[in-house]
């Protein structure tokens, strides 16, 4: 099912600036694929840790991203993990 946005919505902008971002186009390449922590989208992008976490808030405040948070042994601690929403997005005019 494809995302869809009111064009003239706050929400349209923010998708808008993702798209035109090439880090935002390339999380959201990646999430599509499959699920990954902020470090790991960081590791693989050669981007600073803020940078995506900035990104990766965008992404999830308009819904084209979702998370979950998974248990690791390896800590142990609890680390948020990223999926795209849809592989469609449909600005409505």
């Amino acid at each position: 099912m494809p995302y869809e946005v009111d064009a003239d919505s706050w929400q349209a902008k923010i998708v808008a600036l993702e798209l035109a971002s090439d880090v935002g186009r390339r999380i959201l390449s990646l999430l599509l694929e499959e699920s990954m922590s902020a470090s790991q989208i960081s590791k693989r992008l050669g981007i600073p840790l803020t940078t995506a976490f900035y990104h990766l808030a965008r992404l999830e405040l308009v819904d084209l991203i979702e998370s979950e948070s998974r248990f690791v042994e390896h800590g142990p601690r609890w680390i948020k993990y990223y999926r795209a929403s849809s592989s469609r997005i449909v600005f409505n005019l």
